[in-house]
């Protein structure tokens, strides 16, 4: 065991092998009773001493489930309504000022905590302070009630606030654990990706970070509008409210229970095939733009920003959609009727099977949709924002995780590179799917890069390879995979069709 002192009172943390971990610290209130749909209230100073010896309690969510065909779980978590903790690893609660590292997670905005991520490799291994935090999910951190009550208007984004209250926490307290104020940097994958990117354009947290990296987002945000008015009594009625007479009283009596069910399928919702993009009749739990916390589209939002972004790191992985399959349904597809699905989404059908033809050589109509779900879900985003970066001429590097399991055909699967990051591989009854055999050398690899662009502004890793920075002239990216190499315009043809260039 070791006792600190913080800004807001004694702490004692587990020391390990050659790490020390603080975990379950509370960055703010409970979000229960009547701070349930409002922003965090950041946490008060103590007596005694804070036993931060065990994870704290994750947000409210479904427990996971088993993919029939993968086998792909992870560990049930144990969830409540108070849920707003961190966990901080760090090399030694000393002076030492070193690079702070802050990982989200993903999970759709509905499942997740920091709890699987594990920064014990980056602390013993690359002298950085890493910190993972849970925040609010489902309908308690991203449902619309600004419709009900003029001084929830944020509501909708008030898992983005969590976020940005932890980063305040990190600015006042992370001086205790060894780690520099001054030096910090924000990543995270698919929500967590897309939350990443949203902190780069969101006013209230600049200066709160000076670094970051995206994982697989998914940004093509959508204004609050009608959309998110009729989720909202949607999700009322489901809870046997009337919108037009208790609507808010009913959100704030129902069981967490009840909430975190309004996260499974609608019985009354359409459930045809679909590329996931998003539009108003189609609102879920995820943030939106509400013109102040989150002001415009993410890719406008960085370039308005122009010299003032920070350096990113951006990317994701070469198959992500075929873990979403399920958004196309059951059935098999005809040549056809994959081209009217890509017609009825407003592109072209036509064009779009004859370029994954090209990406996919012999594979089925349904298996080209799932690899036109990567773009849709998340590498079409990543490309803006890279855009937007490079065109500002702020410093930007772009990769992408292209290794794939050969027992299974999920490829380089969404989260693929997290098994690397996080050394998830060969953990029995987790989500493994890079497979038991994977080379640890990738991990390695990623979390020097990362590290390394922590401490510095410039990723480098010693023994691989030179990784230059983002042009729009040449679109660079280093391909992570058994071995690493660089590439430019990688998978081309399949960008030029979504930009129609």
């Amino acid at each position: 065991m070791t006792l600190i002192q913080t800004p807001l009172g004694a702490m004692r943390g587990k020391l390990s092998n050659g790490y020390t971990v603080f975990r379950g610290i509370r960055y703010a209130q409970a979000p229960t009773g009547a701070l349930r749909f409002r922003p965090p209230v950041a946490v008060e100073s103590w007596q005694g001493e804070y036993e931060a010896l065990s994870y704290g309690l994750s947000a409210p969510q479904q427990p996971p489930q088993v993919d029939v065909d993968t086998g792909l779980t992870a560990p049930p978590e144990p969830t409540d309504e108070d849920c707003l903790f961190l966990n901080v690893y760090t090399p030694a609660a000393d002076k030492a000022a070193r690079p702070v590292m802050v990982w989200i997670h993903g999970g759709a905005y509905v499942a997740g905590s920091g709890r699987p991520y594990n920064g014990r490799l980056f602390a013993m291994n690359h002298d950085v302070v890493f910190v993972s935090i849970n925040y609010r999910l489902g309908a308690l951190g991203f449902l619309y009630v600004g419709h009900l009550d003029s001084e929830l208007n944020e509501s909708v984004n008030n898992g983005i606030l969590d976020q940005i209250c932890a980063l305040e926490w990190v600015q006042k307290n992370i001086s205790a654990f060894g780690g520099d104020p001054d030096n910090v940097m924000v990543f995270g994958e698919s929500a967590g990706g897309t939350s990443t990117a949203m902190l780069l354009g969101c006013p209230r947290a600049a200066g709160l970070f000076h670094k970051a990296a995206v994982h697989s987002p998914h940004v093509d945000i959508i204004p609050v509008d009608t959309g998110h008015i009729a989720f909202t009594n949607r999700c009322i009625e489901r809870l046997g409210g009337d919108p037009q007479i208790n609507g808010l009283q009913t959100l704030r009596d129902a069981s967490v229970d009840d909430l975190v069910a309004l996260s499974t399928p609608d019985p009354k919702a359409p459930n045809e095939p679909e590329l996931g993009i998003r539009r108003a009749d189609s609102v879920f739990f995820s943030p939106a733009i509400d013109g102040s916390l989150i002001p415009g589209p993410i890719a406008a939002t960085i370039r308005a920003r122009g010299k003032d972004n920070v350096p990113m790191l951006g990317g994701g992985c070469r198959h992500e959609g075929t873990m979403f399959a399920y958004m196309l349904g059951e059935e098999e597809f005809t040549e056809q009727q994959a081209i009217d699905l890509m017609t009825r989404e407003g592109f072209d059908g036509q064009r779009g099977m004859a370029v994954y033809e090209q990406f996919a050589p012999a594979s089925t109509p349904r298996q080209k949709l799932s690899y036109a779900l990567t773009d849709t879900l998340f590498r079409n985003s990543m490309v803006r924002i890279l855009d937007a970066a490079a065109e500002t001429g702020s410093p930007c590097w772009s990769w992408m995780c292209t290794f794939e399991n050969p027992l299974n055909e999920l490829r380089s699967t969404h989260s693929m590179e997290l098994n690397f990051m996080f050394d998830w591989v060969g953990i029995p009854g987790y989500m493994t799917h890079a497979g038991a055999d994977a080379p640890r050398s990738l991990g390695e690899a990623m979390r020097s890069y990362w590290a390394n662009f922590a401490h510095t502004g410039r990723p480098f890793a010693e023994g691989e390879p030179d990784w230059p920075p983002y042009s729009i002239s040449n679109r660079e990216v280093l391909l992570f995979d058994a071995e690493r190499h660089l590439e430019t315009n990688f998978d081309d043809t399949v960008r030029q069709f979504w930009f129609d260039k």
